[in-house]
């Protein structure tokens, strides 16, 4: 039998019709559990000290998502050791050529979350932001002969689902835009960016790395519109636990337009989601507020808090990351710390690389990890 040739979707304009009776407990839920994470995170001592783990965790899960296959620990490790180059000495077989390119896909992704972040300050979701932070999405490694930082001009395939042409885009991507930033179009946050999510992905505007950046602009819309402090709410997590369910869902919407179930969903990821970051918040904090109560005045060292914020920033860390923080003009500086945090219990040996030791802040790590 002849394969059907498929042709490009034509994705209707938003807003879209959607039956509030149907959501309307998903969507209460969502909005407590949402309301709960943001009184958690107004009593927190530094807001970056806190988001830096969580955004990596974020990374590794979008980019799961998409087949990239490297943990957190991995990414982590990669970074403690990047500044000395030391990662570019394990190249030597198509194994560990694989992981590095995983783990630099995961890095990228964090990079362009956290440049759309600061582009925040100074402009809304649109497409300046959009371009700048693909730029950054495929900068380095597998993405980066895919066009990065542009509209896609060329026609794709995903599936058995065909993208609008190209030619549409600029058309579809402006209404995008004005849905996304306009109240009068839809007044419910969450709705407006699990509407926003969906047709992001079904318009496609780039060649590649869509997934993931449609992934990436639902913390910096909650922020935007100050439904929190913070991009910190991340769900890729229930996506990738929930993968063919999140893919069908959004294939029914291109199919049938069945867009209740599809937010029932959204925002059942986005509670469950809410949730779980207010108690690994509260348990961030309670472990911070311990260590510098009992553990730090042991250290019996001026640089014994700061060391401590680093750890908390980057629970995988070397002594020459230790050494920069802290503007140390010796090297048995950072050693000397590594040793007294490694005796109060918070520093565990990783593993060697070369003559570089990497030690985890094994605590914290299993708190966002978990």
């Amino acid at each position: 039998m002849a394969r059907t040739e498929l042709k490009p979707a034509k994705v209707p304009k938003l807003p879209p019709k959607i039956d509030y009776s149907k959501i309307m407990r998903s969507l209460i839920l969502a909005h407590a559990a949402v309301g709960e994470l943001r009184g958690v995170l107004t009593i927190t001592k530094s807001t970056e000290m806190l988001i830096a783990p969580f955004r990596k965790r974020e990374a590794v899960s979008s980019s799961a998502i998409e087949g990239t296959r490297a943990t957190l620990e991995e990414v982590m490790e990669f970074e403690a050791l990047e500044s000395n180059q030391k990662d570019k000495k394990v190249l030597d077989t198509p194994e560990k050529e694989r992981k590095r390119d995983d783990i630099i896909e995961v890095i990228n992704y964090e990079r362009a979350l956290k440049t759309a972040t600061k582009m925040l300050q100074e402009r809304a979701i649109g497409e300046v932001l959009l371009k700048k932070a693909h730029g950054e999405l495929l900068k380095f490694g597998r993405g980066e002969n895919k066009d990065p930082g542009n509209f896609r001009r060329v026609p794709v395939r995903v599936g058995d689902y065909i993208p609008p042409a190209f030619g549409d885009i600029p058309e579809l991507m402006t209404n995008w835009e004005n849905y996304l930033n306009k109240s009068d179009s839809e007044t419910d946050v969450l709705v407006r960016i699990g509407v926003a999510h969906y047709q992001f992905e079904a318009i496609h505007p780039f060649k590649d790395g869509n997934g993931r950046m449609g992934r990436l602009i639902i913390p910096l819309f909650l922020c935007q519109e100050g439904t929190l402090d913070a991009p910190v709410l991340y769900i890729s997590d229930f996506f990738e636990e929930n993968k063919d369910e999140y893919l069908h869902l959004l294939h029914k919407v291109d199919t049938d337009q069945a867009w209740e179930e599809w937010l029932n969903f959204f925002l059942t990821a986005v509670e469950s989601q809410a949730k779980l970051t207010t108690s690994k918040v509260r348990k961030v904090m309670e472990l911070y507020d311990r260590l510098k109560r009992d553990v730090i005045p042991g250290v019996r060292s001026r640089y014994g808090v700061p060391v401590l914020d680093l750890l908390f920033e980057q629970p995988v860390i070397s002594a020459s990351n230790i050494k920069t923080a802290i503007k140390a003009t010796s090297n048995n500086t950072p050693y000397y710390l590594i040793e007294k945090f490694k005796v109060a219990g918070i520093l565990k040996d990783a593993f060697t690389a070369g003559r570089e030791k990497v030690y985890v802040f094994r605590e914290l790590f299993n708190i966002v990890n978990g």
